[in-house]
């Protein structure tokens, strides 16, 4: 079990930091801007997830995480234009980052005795709290804050896991992979049908 968390945590992290470098490649920043951005990107959510949790910050202890943002973010560096041509790369690569660790994140609070509500919560900043900074940085408005199902996506997988986990008792393999699914697929219906939240009109 530690093999496979170990695995969807490097996939979710290099995700994750490809993402950030592609943004890092639409604002034409040179390497040392992808390598920065991944990394913002690859390991901002979990960091603030251990600082909440009050536990020593995974990479600092993992150090081979800063390896792989860089890594990823060098190899898209250099790799951004094929890469780009792959339709809504950026998005693509967001949501499977944003869907493996929505339920990680989860997990990890669970792992630490956290309530169910409270594990959710670590799951969502998890996912998303990588992305909003590494946004703001580039002075872009995080997608979080838009009309796009992004969140509900995340709150879905991690709702999912610790239900199927933590009330359920199914075994954490099988619940990390539905976990997974459910925030994914919830986010990939969104991106191909372009489906969104509704917006408030504003003030007068």
């Amino acid at each position: 079990m530690l093999t496979f968390l170990l695995v969807i945590n490097i996939a979710g992290t290099a995700a994750f930091a490809i993402s950030g470098a592609l943004l890092a490649a639409k604002k034409k920043m040179d390497w040392v801007g992808f390598v920065f951005i991944g990394n913002v990107t690859g390991i901002g959510g979990g960091t603030l997830r251990d600082v909440i949790l009050d536990v020593p910050v995974f990479w600092l202890v993992d150090w081979y995480y800063v390896v792989i943002c860089s890594i990823s973010a060098v190899i898209t560096y250099f790799a951004a234009q094929q890469i780009s041509r792959k339709s809504n790369a950026l998005l693509w690569a967001d949501a499977v980052g944003m869907a493996l660790f929505s339920v990680l994140g989860a997990e990890k609070a669970l792992s630490l005795g956290a309530e169910i509500p409270v594990a959710v919560i670590m799951g969502v900043f998890s996912a998303c709290l990588g992305g909003i900074i590494r946004d703001v940085i580039l002075n872009d408005v995080p997608v979080v804050f838009q009309k796009e199902i992004y969140i509900t996506a995340s709150l879905c997988g991690a709702i999912t896991f610790c239900v199927c986990y933590g009330l359920l008792g199914i075994i954490d393999f099988y619940a990390i992979g539905l976990g997974c699914v459910v925030a994914f697929t919830v986010r990939a219906i969104a991106i191909v049908t372009k489906l969104s939240m509704p917006a408030h009109k504003g003030l007068q």
